[in-house]
């Protein structure tokens, strides 16, 4: 999670923010000094004027905590709410134990107590004990039972709505509508709302536990009380009207304060997230009309033609009504303040010049008919895919690619997308949103109808059937792909294949920094201030290797090779190849098959060495010094040799040479075959098995060497 206070606390600003608060740098103090308090007080006595003190601090609090619930905004601004329920009904427990222990051993507890006792209870103990009994069942039967169960049933909701929540927060992520700030922020705030329902579905069980405890202390001081004040040479009349009054007024000063809390914890868990308080809602959602008000005025002032009702009490409220009725009118009623704006004027002329040269790198514009399929709200969708797909290019690849907008885009044809970095297209394919891909993988034996159309990534024939032909289809032999898995195979291959075009300085920088922490000698003294290379030859040697299709994860092993033989050349394609030696076990296993072979298109030895005889320094670089018409013949015969051994099944091939042509090799079958692979021998580690799948040779006299 994130490690930002302001993220942690839920809060605007954090919880950081509260700091200067007077006493609040101190508060982890003053609670463990409270609580140890808490405990002393069920064991040292305490004089009727220091509980009279602690008394009125449970009333206070108690009250504070409502109107601090009345004011939140959402339940989370009190997430600590469970905790302080605990501390709470601590408090009250221990008071009551004081209070017991001075009841039963002076028969005074104190002026409050014999306040309430005396003034609430009216001085009767039936008054008193219907008063007690009807406080406890409130709290005990309906509001603590039924906050319980709000809590237990939105603690489950929660848990259960916590995997669409992370999806929606990915799929937003995804389409650039928040930052990763902004979604570490949601995750966070969804893992304490499942912590803080599931909190207050225990914690009410203390409420519960604290009523229960207040019908047996209330017991217990009024028996243990008669029996005390009999002992004592009081007549049975007399220690009961003491007695008791004691005893309801310990059991309403507790009780009142548990039932304020208790309603407290009702308030907070059936609080709906809003921008404004309980309060405001409810004036705001009341006062939005008066047409409601105005009826219920007349519905009230008609009870009062009832007869035998109070007839002042019910035209003064119906009066009451009727004026509130008629204020929300006249506000329903009065426009709201509008800035008059000219037709003329577009929304982008308030925008800043400079935010029109912001592009996106990485986005995907998808037709009409395509737009159900990055939908959010729906299940399956492609943003939950692409989420998938940047983990999953970040583990393979070693980079993290930008955040992939999706836009709709009526310019295109209803089921066409083109992917396009900083606003190019560099692919275009079309879907079929309630249809299947099927491809012939080559063992099809029975032919199904379909809409003929072209694979996106390597341009293999393919028909789009129905779902109805989707198992007759796999029976068939057909590869039966669903339009979301073809769009992110293409989406993945594209990215893969312009991989070194999403590198940038600033992603150099980032792993840079987090290599850093583990091995800081070794960066300090590769791409330090006293580096032997800085980090624009890094990021041109990483370019290199994304553009090869090598990953970039090994930044150690990478970092090593620099640093052995930076110090001799400077040249960016030559410390390339001095990499790639180092990345040799990576790379084999890249290119091997499943039994573990590598199946490798060689050369013929004579054509070998005639190209390596050819090879000359121009700028720096060594090039082929070929002819136009022997370049086009390799190039052609390469591609056959490629295509063949596609068609045999083989999914991984490469073109295996000796290293001096390598690099001049790759740089010239570039733009014919870039999905071939050129290796080097000492690229492929000792041991591994290599299968000849074709060798390329020209004749002699077909070999021309371009002279100069």
């Amino acid at each position: 999670m994130a490690s930002d206070p302001s993220i942690a606390a839920g809060l605007p600003g954090g919880d950081d923010s509260l700091l200067n608060v007077p006493f609040a740098s101190h508060s982890n103090t003053i609670l463990a000094l409270g609580l140890v308090a808490i405990l002393a007080t069920l064991i040292v006595p305490l004089p009727t004027m220091l509980l009279d003190l602690l008394l009125a601090c449970s009333i206070s609090l108690a009250l504070a905590v409502l109107i601090v619930t009345l004011s939140s905004k959402e339940a989370l601004e009190l997430s600590t709410f469970p905790s302080l329920l605990l501390f709470t009904t601590l408090f009250r427990l221990s008071l009551n134990v004081a209070s017991t222990r001075l009841i039963l051993l002076q028969g005074d507890a104190g002026q409050i107590i014999q306040t309430f006792g005396g003034f609430v209870a009216g001085g009767s103990l039936v008054v008193g004990l219907v008063i007690f009994l009807i406080l406890v069942i409130i709290q005990f039967i309906v509001i603590t039972k039924g906050a319980e169960r709000i809590s237990e049933v939105s603690a489950r909701f929660t848990l259960d709505a916590m995997p669409g929540k992370q999806m929606a927060i990915d799929a937003d992520l995804n389409a650039g509508i928040i930052t990763e700030a902004q979604a570490n922020e949601r995750r966070a705030k969804i893992v304490k709302e499942s912590e803080f329902y599931g909190a207050m579905d225990g914690a009410s069980k203390f409420i519960r536990g604290d009523a229960k405890a207040g019908l047996i202390i209330t017991a217990i001081n009024l028996l243990g009380g008669i029996a005390m004040g009999y002992s004592r040479g009081m007549g049975v009349m007399n220690a009961i009207q003491t007695y008791s009054i004691l005893s309801i007024g310990d059991g309403l000063i507790s009780q009142i304060p548990s039932l304020i809390i208790s309603i407290s914890s009702g308030f907070l868990v059936t609080k709906i997230s809003s921008s404004h308080s309980v309060g405001q809602d409810v004036s705001r959602q009341f006062l939005r009309t008066g047409q409601p008000l105005t009826t219920a005025a007349f519905i009230i002032g008609a009870m009062a033609l009832v007869p035998g009702m109070p007839k002042i009490q019910f035209l003064l409220l119906a009066a009451g009504a009727a004026a509130i009725g008629k204020a929300a009118s006249k506000l329903e009623k009065t426009p709201a303040k509008t800035v008059p704006v000219s037709p003329n004027k577009k929304k982008t002329d308030k925008e800043p010049v400079e935010d029109l040269l912001d592009m996106d790198r990485v986005s995907v514009h998808v037709g009409v008919r395509l737009i159900g399929m990055v939908d959010p709200r729906k299940s399956n969708t492609i943003f939950d895919r692409i989420g998938a797909l940047r983990r999953q290019f970040a583990q393979q690849m070693g980079i993290v690619i930008p955040l992939v907008r999706l836009r709709d885009d009526l310019n295109l044809e209803p089921n066409a997308y083109e992917i396009r970095l900083c606003e190019i297209p560099v692919a275009k394919g079309f879907l079929e949103p309630d249809m299947f891909l099927a491809m012939d993988s080559g063992t099809v034996q029975q032919k199904v109808d379909g809409i003929k159309t072209t694979e996106p990534v390597y341009g293999l024939p393919a028909l789009w059937i129905t779902a109805a032909k989707k198992e007759a289809a796999e029976l068939a032999g057909y590869t039966v792909i669903d339009p979301e898995s073809v769009f992110i195979t293409h989406l993945s291959e594209t990215l893969r294949r312009h991989a070194d075009e999403l590198l940038t300085r600033e992603d150099v920088q980032v792993l840079i920094d987090r290599l850093r922490k583990n091995q800081p000698s070794l960066v300090g003294e590769v791409v330090g201030t006293e580096g032997e290379i800085s980090s624009g030859i890094l990021q041109r040697v990483l370019r290199n290797l994304l553009r090869s299709g090598i990953p970039i994860r090994e930044l150690t092993a990478i970092l090593e090779a620099l640093a052995e033989n930076a110090s001799k050349t400077k040249n960016v394609n030559v410390l390339t190849e001095m990499v790639r030696k180092s990345l040799a076990r990576t790379i084999t296993e890249q290119y091997k098959d499943a039994k573990g072979k590598v199946a490798a298109i060689a050369f013929d030895p004579v054509f070998e060495h005639q190209l390596t005889s050819s090879l000359r320094q121009e700028g720096g670089e060594l090039v082929l010094g070929i002819s136009a018409e022997t370049a086009i013949d390799l190039n052609r015969k390469a591609a056959d040799a490629w295509k063949s051994a596609m068609d045999q099944g083989r999914d991984k091939v490469v073109l295996l040479c000796d290293a001096r042509l390598r690099a001049p090799l790759a740089q010239m079958l570039a733009r014919s075959l870039p999905m071939l692979p050129v290796v080097a021998y000492d690229e492929i580690v000792m041991g591994t098995e290599v299968t000849p799948v074709a060798t390329i040779s020209v004749a002699a006299d077909e070999m021309t060497i371009r002279s100069e």
